[in-house]
């Protein structure tokens, strides 16, 4: 189980220890070369979670042994710093302690997390999802906004150049004016945009629209 009763602050509430060998201390520092592993394997699910706002990071036995680009990223604003071993392994603390919840050996939990609202939930576990001891916490991120990839919403919908960049300008929560503003054209222009994003897509509202593309940031 995930142990922070001795790197954290007194008044942090330390976790239930139920036996050596499922008490996992993230105190000590790891060598660089595992803290972002390579795993072939693992890039198809990586890329799918880096893409919906999610981050992977694998402990075991006391060591980060996995840790994914968007998982060092979301570790590093939680620190707000260019992090190095020690601060990643103070964001990971400070997530599991902000959930107030127990991460059992074997097992793969989700948390949602908001650096700038200084929120962490459990979402879900599931228990005995290893065979050994790995303690693999998945971070969704409540701060990003996931986009398509151009080249999927050009195949998907027929989206001209204009139509795409709009189009990941509202995913990214950006608003009509602040677009129209950047790109330097017209409300009238943008708003046409917006008209034929609607029926190619079979939207009606902005708000479904977004969702929509919410949804297509899964794929590659």
């Amino acid at each position: 189980m995930l142990n922070l009763s001795q790197a954290l602050p007194r008044s942090t509430i330390a976790l239930q220890r139920h036996s050596s060998e499922s008490i996992f201390n993230i105190s000590s520092p790891v060598s660089s070369a595992h803290s972002d592993a390579q795993n072939p394997k693992q890039d198809g699910l990586r890329g799918v979670l880096a893409r919906i706002g999610c981050g992977q990071v694998l402990l075991r036995r006391g060591k980060v042994i996995e840790l994914s680009p968007a998982g060092r990223a979301i570790l590093e604003r939680e620190a707000r710093v260019d992090a190095s071993h020690e601060t990643l392994y103070g964001a990971v603390k400070q997530l599991v302690h902000r959930a107030g919840a127990q991460f059992p050996a074997g097992s793969t939990s989700w948390l949602a997390t908001s650096t700038k609202e200084g929120f962490t939930a459990l979402i879900n576990q599931v228990a005995n999802a290893w065979s050994d001891e790995t303690i693999a916490l998945i971070l969704l991120d409540l701060d990003a906004h996931p986009e398509p990839s151009p080249r999927t919403l050009q195949r998907l919908f027929g989206f001209t150049a204009a139509e795409t960049q709009l189009a990941l300008e509202l995913a990214r929560g950006n608003n009509l004016i602040d677009i129209a503003r950047s790109r330097r054209l017209s409300r009238t222009t943008v708003r046409s945009q917006l008209a034929s994003l609607f029926v190619k897509t079979q939207t009606r509202r902005q708000a479904d629209l977004i969702a929509l593309l919410g949804r297509l940031a899964v794929l590659p």
